[in-house]
């Protein structure tokens, strides 16, 4: 299936491996005053999402936290539809290494912040979460948490929007790959729904995993950033998530925003 390139360079960064880049601190700037900033920050970007658009976070947050290390990861839209978590908690293992050795190296005590955005993006956190843990025996040592845009419920028309956001703007292309896309969502919507079982779906998987402490330390701080015009994810499915996180204890901060990230934005 048709989907935006996923080598496309973001600025500032090096390509670790394959989906993952590296954004080393600047030691010529001043942080803002904080208290406790983070020494590593891992954005996981919207399917499809082009390397311009992603600069637009990165880069405030090297603004924010220059001494922090960035982490970049990407998702195709073949991660979502067709790739195991097997195959992709694989093709993560190099993300793993490199936390392990930034935790190593503050002797345990590193302060990081995961960033993940829409449904793309917070899949491939709690993919990361389950391959850390896998390696190391331990919970992902995510010292706060950014849900933007995310977790949904799976909705058929929503996920059709997803995919048309992270095709080429091309005409063409954007019109062939809807279609065929939408085909095949509709038949794994259907195998679901019939034979696997419709909590199995990598969305309804994704959401529960996000609560799964196991993966993450429910007393970590969360924010929710959401907004009501979301075309892509519904705000309901994000409150509901975010009262099952303040039931469990964490602290969660409510940000209801005017509009959702910008990914036409050129």
């Amino acid at each position: 299936m048709p989907s935006s390139p996923q080598h496309t360079a973001i600025p500032g960064f090096t390509l670790l491996a394959p989906t993952i880049w590296e954004r080393q601190p600047s030691p010529y700037i001043h942080a803002f005053s904080t208290n406790d900033p983070p020494s590593l920050i891992i954005v996981l970007p919207w399917t499809g999402a082009h390397g311009k658009h992603v600069a637009k976070y990165t880069d405030m947050y090297h603004v924010l936290f220059p001494s922090a290390h960035i982490l970049c990861i990407t998702t195709s839209t073949k991660d979502i539809c067709l790739r195991s978590s097997k195959k992709k908690q694989r093709m993560l293992q190099p993300a793993v290494e490199r936390i392990l050795s930034h935790v190593d190296a503050h002797d345990g005590h590193a302060n990081i912040l995961v960033h993940a955005f829409s449904e793309g993006g917070s899949n491939k956190a709690v993919e990361l979460a389950e391959a850390y843990q896998k390696t190391t025996g331990t919970r992902l040592p995510a010292s706060a948490l950014c849900l933007d845009s995310t977790p949904g419920h799976p909705h058929y028309r929503r996920l059709c929007n997803a995919i048309k956001k992270s095709l080429p703007p091309i005409p063409i292309l954007n019109c062939t790959g809807l279609f065929i896309g939408s085909a095949l969502l509709g038949g794994i919507w259907i195998l679901y729904r019939c034979f696997k079982g419709y909590e199995n779906n990598v969305i309804s998987r994704t959401r529960g995993r996000l609560q799964d402490a196991n993966y993450w330390d429910p007393t970590a701080p969360r924010c929710y950033f959401y907004s009501k015009g979301d075309e892509l994810i519904a705000w309901q499915d994000i409150r509901e998530h975010m009262g099952e996180a303040l039931r469990s204890g964490a602290p969660v901060l409510d940000i209801l925003g005017r509009g959702v990230f910008d990914v036409d934005e050129d």
